[in-house]
């Protein structure tokens, strides 16, 4: 599963778990930012943190971070277009091996827009979903929620994430496998549920989705640079803008 930060990745992964489908060992712990969890192995997102480590001098800062970000903290990073991260290393194939989970499986992290390239031949086969919502709401989502201790991170930094994130999904990575693309208001309503119980085979339960969890609704247009993305991602998941 692929998608931005805050965008609504957490909850189409928690309807997948509740379906049978395993997020992998060690999951992270549910918080006040993510209620009723994230459905991340924290197996993945250290071989994820590994496979990005050697971009960090690309990273690009627009100004809206308070620091430089640490281990652990690259799910924020903003990653040129031209950026490619390719194969992983030998050394960490045999982890990559062991942290994928058995079938039905449903691996999920922020940092995949970026890492799939090495994951790809253990993914083979694979159905691959792409979440996503209005570039205002998870900007704002982002600049309101994330805390690690001293970094902040502003909504225009968070808006440059969200555009790296899914351009690079739309540029490189879903003309390869299948994909299946859904608008965070469509889990919420309920409304993509059909069409994911047809793509995946299962039937999932939209009762973990909670309209009171609906924190940063979008109050205006797609900013500048962002709007043909939006505009192409709600296409590929029939939603009306």
């Amino acid at each position: 599963m692929v998608g931005c930060g805050r965008s609504g990745t957490s909850l189409a992964a928690g309807m997948l778990a509740e379906t049978g489908y395993d997020p992998g060992r060690d999951v992270l712990a549910p918080d006040p930012g993510g209620p009723t969890g994230f459905f991340e192995s924290r197996d993945v997102n250290r071989i994820n943190e590994r496979l990005l480590a050697p971009h960090d001098a690309g990273f690009l800062h627009t100004g809206g971070y308070s620091r430089p970000l640490r281990d652990g903290e690259r799910w924020l990073a903003v990653l040129p277009a031209d950026r490619e991260t390719g194969r992983a290393p030998a050394e960490l194939r045999a982890a990559m091996r062991t942290a994928r989970p058995s079938s039905p499986y449903c691996c999920k992290d922020p940092r995949f827009a970026y890492t799939l390239p090495s994951w790809r031949p253990l993914f083979a086969g694979a159905l691959f979903m792409c979440v996503f919502r209005h570039p205002l709401a998870t900007a704002r989502s982002i600049a309101g929620a994330v805390r690690y201790g001293d970094l902040s991170v502003s909504a225009d930094a968070a808006l440059e994430l969200w555009k790296a994130v899914y351009a690079r999904v739309l540029g490189r990575h879903r003309h390869d496998a299948d994909w299946v693309f859904v608008h965070y208001e469509q889990l919420l309503d309920g409304s993509a549920v059909p069409r994911l119980c047809d793509a995946l085979g299962a039937t999932l339960d939209s009762g973990l989705a909670k309209r009171e969890l609906y924190r940063h609704a979008p109050d205006g247009a797609p900013p500048p640079g962002s709007e043909e993305i939006y505009s192409e991602l709600c296409a590929l998941a029939g939603h009306a803008q």
